[in-house]
Protein backbone atom coordinates (compact mmCIF):
# COMPACT_ATOMS: atom_id res chain seq x y z
CA UNK A 1 0.00 0.00 0.00
CA UNK A 2 1.27 3.50 -0.79
CA UNK A 3 0.29 6.20 1.70
CA UNK A 4 0.75 9.96 1.58
CA UNK A 5 0.64 11.55 5.02
CA UNK A 6 -0.39 15.12 5.78
CA UNK A 7 3.19 15.97 6.85
CA UNK A 8 4.47 15.20 3.33
CA UNK A 9 5.83 11.73 3.97
CA UNK A 10 5.13 9.22 1.19
CA UNK A 11 5.63 5.60 2.18
CA UNK A 12 5.05 2.11 0.89
CA UNK A 13 3.75 0.13 3.83
CA UNK A 14 2.52 -3.28 4.85
CA UNK A 15 -0.77 -2.64 6.65
CA UNK A 16 -1.02 -4.69 9.86
CA UNK A 17 -4.15 -3.36 11.59
CA UNK A 18 -6.88 -0.77 11.21
CA UNK A 19 -7.98 0.57 14.63
CA UNK A 20 -11.50 1.91 15.03
CA UNK A 21 -13.24 3.31 18.08
CA UNK A 22 -16.84 4.51 18.48
CA UNK A 23 -16.23 6.45 21.71
CA UNK A 24 -13.78 9.05 20.34
CA UNK A 25 -11.60 9.74 17.31
CA UNK A 26 -8.24 9.54 19.16
CA UNK A 27 -7.90 5.78 18.71
CA UNK A 28 -8.77 5.60 14.98
CA UNK A 29 -5.67 4.81 12.96
CA UNK A 30 -3.46 2.28 11.27
CA UNK A 31 -0.59 0.09 12.44
CA UNK A 32 1.95 -0.74 9.75
CA UNK A 33 5.50 -1.73 8.77
CA UNK A 34 7.38 0.65 6.50
CA UNK A 35 8.77 -0.92 3.32
CA UNK A 36 10.14 2.35 1.92
CA UNK A 37 9.71 6.06 2.61
CA UNK A 38 10.91 9.44 1.41
CA UNK A 39 11.96 10.03 5.05
CA UNK A 40 14.55 7.29 5.57
CA UNK A 41 15.66 8.80 8.91
CA UNK A 42 12.27 7.79 10.30
CA UNK A 43 12.79 4.05 9.72
CA UNK A 44 13.92 1.90 12.63
CA UNK A 45 14.76 -1.74 12.03
CA UNK A 46 12.08 -4.10 13.35
CA UNK A 47 9.69 -1.32 14.37
CA UNK A 48 5.98 -1.16 13.66
CA UNK A 49 4.35 2.26 13.40
CA UNK A 50 0.97 3.74 14.27
CA UNK A 51 -0.62 6.74 12.57
CA UNK A 52 -3.84 8.57 13.30
CA UNK A 53 -6.38 8.18 10.49
CA UNK A 54 -6.56 11.99 10.22
CA UNK A 55 -2.85 12.00 9.25
CA UNK A 56 -3.48 9.90 6.12
CA UNK A 57 -3.96 12.25 3.17
CA UNK A 58 -4.27 9.64 0.40
CA UNK A 59 -3.62 5.94 -0.08
CA UNK A 60 -3.36 3.48 -2.94
CA UNK A 61 -3.46 -0.30 -2.84
CA UNK A 62 -0.53 -1.77 -4.76
CA UNK A 63 -0.26 -5.19 -6.39
CA UNK A 64 -2.88 -7.90 -6.32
Amino acid sequence: MRVEFTDGEIAEIKLLLVSECDEHQDCNGITYDIISTNRAERMKKGAAYWSDSADVKTFEVLGD
